[in-house]
């Protein structure tokens, strides 16, 4: 037999370990994530956009408050300017007469400064209820967000609700199909026998019977494909990598619900939704206070200065003559600024109060509202409640008549037909309980979204 020499086959066994490493890392590179629900609601919320646009309007909302703040302090008004003007010397005055010296006219240049620095005093509220409507502003957009957060968990909830329950459909259909291919194997057995209890015919049931299963299995294996694509999109995980969730089953064990009236009490004082609207109620009122003020005066005082210069003319100083081209002055002065109009002002505060009025109806809407939402949801976790433990025992009943029915079977006592239907039931059970154990999880995910009180 031809061999390699040593150093051809050292390379040929290098070039193998590589490959084995290579593909082990890589293999170990690609392994699944295993995520539990706070962990993808983290995700979700930290790479929603719905989040970061609320963010950016929190974000606008304080830029506007601190607008509000700064009409609190001084305001500085300055303008510049300059231009040609008529070169002259100072004029004389004789008697009641001025004179102009100048012999001949030339154009020069001049140039100006003036500043106003104003300090409101008093404005009967225009800036305390303007900052007052800006505070809220943040309030209203912070709630917003609480909002936001609450309908990315429920969302969240609802798909790995359904990824769970998918997955553990599979293996139920899985399951109930293995009990068909036993019983189609007992069959085949016994008919070799010659058996008196079983016919060629039972085989045909099998697939009748089965068909259901199989239908069952296809549906939970697409749902499962559409819900962790969906999840998947939600938590912004890249295509190449993979998760599977932290629950293999969910559970309806250790859950006690409060009275009604805790759970509507809770909504009330905590729901995002109607801390928005109180704040949003507030905000208005201060919007109206605002308007309101518009129509009163304000009082400042100010610090007014103004420089000018035209090198071609020569300075002229008297206290009764300004010189508009050369001067040095300031000074402080106190002032009133009132605005009037023909019916602009009352017609915005019409305005303000009809949208007040507006959000007091929806608060009041609301507060009626809420309660039969809660209500419902309440009643929904209730009644699904009582359906998981119903189908939870019929499930185990159900496997009892599986192995009951195998026994008569394997005695000769039993038919085909009575174990194929106690298999179709506890597939049929299964599903039902599948259903109610999913439909309990989402309707308390609602029951706590209706109120305001997330869980993880």
């Amino acid at each position: 037999m031809k061999t390699f020499p040593f150093n051809l086959r050292g390379l040929v066994c290098g070039i193998i370990t590589f490959l084995v490493f290579a593909v082990a890392g890589d293999a170990a590179g690609r392994e699944r994530l295993v995520l539990g629900l706070p962990k993808l609601i983290d995700m979700a919320i930290e790479k929603s956009p719905e989040i970061a646009g609320t963010q950016s309007e929190i974000a606008g909302a304080k830029s506007e408050l601190a607008q509000a703040d700064a009409a609190y302090y001084p305001q500085l008004d300055t303008t510049f300017f300059a231009g040609p003007v008529e070169n002259t010397k100072r004029p004389a005055i004789a008697g009641t007469r001025i004179i102009d010296p100048s012999q001949g006219t030339s154009i020069g240049a001049f140039g100006r400064a003036d500043m106003t620095l104003t300090q409101p005093i008093y404005t009967f509220g225009k800036i305390s209820n303007r900052r007052e409507a800006a505070a809220r502003g943040v309030a209203v957009r912070e709630a917003r967000l609480l909002q936001k957060r609450s309908e990315i968990v429920l969302r969240v909830k609802e798909l790995y609700y359904g990824l769970v329950l998918s997955r553990a459909g599979v293996e139920a259909m899985r399951d109930t199909a293995g009990y068909f291919d036993d019983v189609r194997s007992r069959i085949d057995r016994l008919l070799k026998l010659g058996a008196q209890n079983v016919m060629e015919s039972d085989l045909y049931r099998i697939d009748i019977y089965s068909a259901n299963t199989v239908r069952s299995q296809a549906a939970a294996e697409e749902g499962m494909k559409t819900v962790y694509f969906a999840l998947k999109s939600m938590i912004r995980l890249p295509a190449d990598v993979d998760f599977d969730p932290a629950d293999k089953m969910l559970t309806a064990a250790g859950r006690r619900l409060a009275g009604l009236q805790d759970y509507i009490d809770k909504a009330l004082a905590g729901r995002p939704e109607f801390k928005q609207l109180e704040q949003a109620i507030l905000a208005q009122k201060a919007s109206v206070e605002g308007a309101i003020s518009d129509r009163y005066p304000s009082f400042f005082a100010a610090l007014v200065g103004s420089v000018a210069g035209a090198p071609g003319r020569e300075k002229f100083d008297n206290p009764y003559i300004t010189d508009t081209f050369n001067h040095v002055n300031g000074g402080i002065v106190g002032g009133m600024k009132w605005h009037f109009d023909f019916g602009i002002l009352k017609a915005r505060v019409e305005k303000e109060r009809a949208d007040y009025d507006k959000l007091l109806h929806t608060k009041a809407t609301a507060e009626l509202g809420i309660p039969i939402e809660v209500a419902r949801r309440y009643h929904e976790v209730r009644e699904w409640q009582a359906a998981v433990n119903a189908y939870k025992q019929v499930v185990a009943s159900s496997r009892k008549w599986i192995v009951a029915a195998l026994a008569d079977f394997d005695m000769g006592v039993g038919t085909a037909d009575d174990l194929l239907r106690s298999i179709e039931r506890y597939g049929q059970n299964q599903e039902k309980y599948l259903e109610a154990l999913f439909n309990y999880n989402m309707s308390l995910a609602r029951l706590e979204h209706a109120t305001g009180d997330e869980e993880r």
